[in-house]
């Protein structure tokens, strides 16, 4: 049987030349976003929120109380990162956060006890290096370590014959640590974020109006139920 070789026509080579030229620049277009060169501007958000129901029953009389706790925190500020190499960004993130707090309890005689309301103001700079791991150049995870300072001014309210006890305290806060965070592409020129995991480290100094100076240290861990902080950044550069 004689070999038959079919040429195929002009028409059919047009055609596969632009589809592998379009293939070409979207893959090169993906790949724009995490390449050397490439920078993000950030805004960050994060925030929480917890209520709970506490029911106490005072062993000394068998008396009885309800304490009803509520509290929230926000943080909202600008980022940037530049790629030093592919999938490798270094960059700085400032913020200003807010947390409040406050109990009620049902028991009058012994609520002086206990603070009505809780509140604190921050301030925060972050430094960080991430390294990305994508899929289809479009999903992925983001990681790596950061240092954080935080200053914040703290105030704690009592009601009653227990409101001598009001205080002010402000506190510098050190942390180093490492988080994870998933990242998604919409579009070549937008980016999301939300972060689902961090493991850090902190020294905490405190200066109290009424119980004078102190330090801490203590070691966090959350995996996704530690709130909601969330990321939107716009792609330019490369």
């Amino acid at each position: 049987m004689p070999f038959i070789h079919l040429k195929p026509n002009n028409k059919t080579m047009k055609k596969n030349l632009i589809l592998m030229t379009a293939f070409l620049f979207i893959l090169k277009v993906s790949n724009a976003q995490t390449e050397k060169g490439s920078q993000n501007l950030e805004f960050n958000l994060g925030f929480s929120y917890n209520k709970s129901n506490n029911f106490m029953i005072q062993p000394y009389d068998n008396s009885s109380m309800t304490l009803n706790n509520t509290n929230g925190s926000f943080n909202i500020g600008p980022g940037y990162s530049y790629f030093i190499a592919d999938k490798l960004d270094i960059g700085t993130s400032l913020s200003y956060g807010g947390y409040k707090s406050s109990s009620i309890s049902n028991d009058h005689v012994n609520n002086n006890n206990y603070p009505t309301s809780q509140s604190n103001k921050s301030y925060a700079a972050t430094v960080y290096v991430r390294k990305y791991v994508m899929f289809q150049n479009k999903f992925g995870f983001r990681v790596g370590p950061y240092l954080n300072y935080t200053r914040g001014n703290y105030d704690i309210t009592y009601i009653g014959s227990s409101s001598n006890y009001n205080n002010t305290s402000n506190s510098n806060v050190y942390m180093a640590g490492i988080n994870l965070g998933l990242v998604y592409y919409p579009s070549k020129k937008l980016g999301l974020s939300a972060m689902i995991g961090n493991l850090s480290y902190e020294h905490i100094d405190n200066n109290n109006t009424n119980e004078g100076h102190s330090t801490a240290n203590q070691i966090d861990f959350g995996f996704i139920n530690n709130g909601l902080s969330l990321s939107v950044f716009y792609v330019f550069g490369s």
